[in-house]
């Protein structure tokens, strides 16, 4: 296996990862800016990177919820 071809592979991994996290974020963002405030008057709008911190500490939370689960 060549290093470059190695390295490609690294890139594109990482690419691809990054977008996946942009779109789930996106997606969080604006669902939550969408149906949040129809229930809740005072409602903050969330920026980019307020929802993906948002699903960070969710995934940070909930977690080790998941893991325990399947013993």
């Amino acid at each position: 296996m060549n290093i470059d071809n190695f390295l490609t592979g690294c890139l594109f991994f990482i690419l691809v990862l990054v977008i996946l996290v942009a779109i789930e974020g996106f997606v969080f963002m604006f669902l939550w800016n969408w149906l949040v405030p129809l229930f809740w008057n005072n409602a903050p709008i969330l920026s980019f990177w307020q929802s993906c911190g948002i699903l960070f500490l969710f995934n940070l939370i909930f977690s080790p919820l998941k893991k325990s689960s399947n013993k």
